[in-house]
């Protein structure tokens, strides 16, 4: 018997959003998202990834910018769903999400969802630039012609009462947009609206990882993510992940010194030309490392190469040098992801939301309920796009069933375990982003699916941040980790005693950095920080005139971010250990 089916892209009286306009049947012609139902036969099922089997499936109702419906015909053993997301901007059309979805009819007029296909991307690098200009690599991912087949439904789609298949379309990848859009050629230690640091070789080996993500569901839309080199790919030489991992989030709010103003209604949420300026710069501070004394000649042709050091250069005042130094927040992940997966099969995927300076506090929505449920969309997304794990690992949510028989049946790439989403997500913040971090955490949603909070000497520590904190333990007991790193600047002090007793006792793991207390934020000669006697060694003979109190308090804010206690020679050796990687370590 011939039944209903509605296909939605948006929630239940979610209005529609400016980037998911119907572009199929009889849709906006400058829409972006396609809709393809097509009946299949008994003898069409089993080969149903062959786009020359099925019949399209008549529309009925009359269709939105947020769902559409057709009819299944008497006597389909299955429809094939294809659903595709293409952005128009400025000329470039890019496929943003896209899957192929069998639905077998089962019962009375009933779909179950028993197959999908995705592309199987190949990243690539693209040299630009050299001579007189900077060398730069530009990625971009491209579908490469073979697939991945996996049992059951994709990781963004659910069907209700049967008949009914939502498709989470909160995120968007559109890495290959962002590049598109922004990327320029730069003149030797010239901009040239475009800061080439993070696609430079010799500022970072790995820039492939990076994704740019847009939120159709929260303002400010734009979000940074970016993967440890454990978490595989298809630019890794071994995708593969230990079978049963859990992949997690971290999202880290940075100071809203750091926004802009950028639109969230139009496309020019992504043609804003302060993101290839201000907006690459400000995140290259977050997520590269800084350059040590050795290396800082490979580097004098970048502009304002200065501010890739991970030392101050001036010999006569040290505290006049630039201060806000790389806090490599890539290089941490990749050195604590092995350690991760080695004593908790997880790992963790970097999230950065973009502030908007027109936004409440900077990050506007983002701080609302359902941040778990925020984290779990970009995460499904991103393996999707193949961004994490081998071709033959299925991602599945926390507690959903495995397929009983392996995924990949009859492809040459072979089934390599089972990957689920963490029902869990880390939240930190470093200075005025503890403006969203409190405001985060006064949900009791959020509080109950989070696991670490990261706090880099944050404002409003006292009120409300302790306040939230122990209202966090209480409602996550032994599954709450809480690692803070302290300064006189915004904490003016360590956490008191009293917090850290009552969160103990609760059950919650608690670190407080540095270890070695106030003695740390001393000037040098320190012995019990010898990270600021790196820091600040060209100025050597030091005098105590070249830091006074109010000048270095602002700098100990900032070493909070890019320095650390352990010390070995450079911040570069292996056996140096940053504040970044410590709070980020199991």
């Amino acid at each position: 018997m011939a039944f209903p089916v509605t296909v939605r892209w948006r929630r239940p009286r979610e209005p529609e959003h400016f980037l998911l306009r119907r572009r199929s049947h009889g849709g906006d012609p400058n829409g972006t998202v396609e809709v393809d139902v097509a009946s299949l036969d008994a003898k069409e099922h089993p080969r149903w990834t062959d786009s020359t089997a099925g019949t399209p499936c008549t529309t009925t109702g009359t269709p939105t910018h947020t769902e559409i419906g057709f009819i299944v015909p008497d006597g389909a053993a299955s429809i094939r769903l294809r659903f595709t997301v293409r952005l128009q901007v400025s000329g470039h059309d890019e496929e943003v999400l896209t899957f192929l979805q069998r639905l077998t009819v089962g019962g009375p007029s009933r779909l179950v969802p028993d197959a999908y296909e995705l592309p199987r991307y190949a990243g690539r690098l693209r040299d630009r630039g050299g001579q007189g200009n900077v060398r730069q690599q530009v990625p971009s991912w491209v579908p490469s012609g073979r697939v991945r087949r996996f049992l059951g439904h994709h990781p963004l789609l659910n069907v209700v009462g049967g008949r009914t298949v939502e498709v989470d379309t909160e995120f968007l990848d559109v890495t290959n947009l962002w590049w598109m859009l922004h990327f320029r050629v730069c003149p030797n230690n010239i901009e040239a609206g475009f800061n080439p640091w993070y696609l430079e070789p010799v500022c970072n080996d790995h820039p492939a990882r990076l994704r740019v993500l847009l939120n159709t569901r929260v303002t400010p839309m734009v979000w940074f993510a970016t993967l440890p080199r454990e978490a595989g790919g298809a630019t890794e030489d071994k995708p593969d992940l230990p079978d049963a991992t859990t992949v997690g989030g971290y999202v880290f709010f940075r100071p809203i010194g750091s926004a802009y103003a950028y639109p969230s209604t139009n496309a020019g949420v992504l043609t804003e030309p302060k993101h290839a300026t201000a907006g690459m710069r400000n995140l290259c501070r977050y997520l590269l490392q800084g350059h040590t004394r050795s290396q800082k000649t490979k580097i004098t042709g970048l502009p304002d190469w200065h501010q890739l050091l991970d030392h101050s250069p001036d010999a006569v005042n040290p505290l006049g040098g630039y201060g806000f130094y790389p806090c490599g927040m890539e290089y941490a992940l990749d050195r604590t992801a092995p350690r991760l997966l080695a004593e908790n099969r997880s790992l963790r995927v970097l999230l950065l939301p973009v502030p908007d300076r027109d936004s409440d506090l900077g990050y506007g929505g983002i701080t609302g309920p359902g941040n778990a449920g925020r984290v779990s969309a970009a995460l499904r997304l991103l393996w999707s796009r193949g961004a994490f794990g081998g071709p033959g690992q299925q991602l599945l949510r926390s507690g959903e069933p495995a397929s009983p028989t392996p995924p990949q049946s009859g492809l040459s790439a072979p089934a390599g375990g089972t990957l689920r989403v963490a029902d869990d997500a880390w939240v930190g913040a470093y200075s005025s982003g503890g403006h969203a971090l409190w405001a985060l955490l006064k949900d009791p949603g959020n509080r109950a699916t989070t696991s670490r909070v990261l706090v880099f000497d944050t404002v409003e520590f006292k009120n409300p941040g302790v306040d939230r904190l122990l209202s966090t333990a209480k409602a996550r007991g032994r599954g709450l980790q809480v690692r803070i790193v302290w300064s006189p600047y915004a904490m003016g002090g360590p956490p008191p005693s009293g917090l850290l007793t009552t969160m103990r006792g609760l059950g919650t793991q608690t670190a407080v950095f540095p270890k070695t207390g106030a003695k740390y934020f001393q000037h040098p000669p320190n012995a019990d920080n010898l990270w600021a006697d790196y820091v600040f060694a060209d100025a050597k003979p030091w005098k105590p005139e070249m830091f006074p109190p109010r000048k270095m308090n602002e700098w100990w804010h900032q070493f909070v971010v890019f320095a650390g206690e352990e010390l070995h020679d450079d911040p570069r050796n292996p056996l140096s250990v940053s504040f970044m990687e410590a709070t980020m370590a199991p």
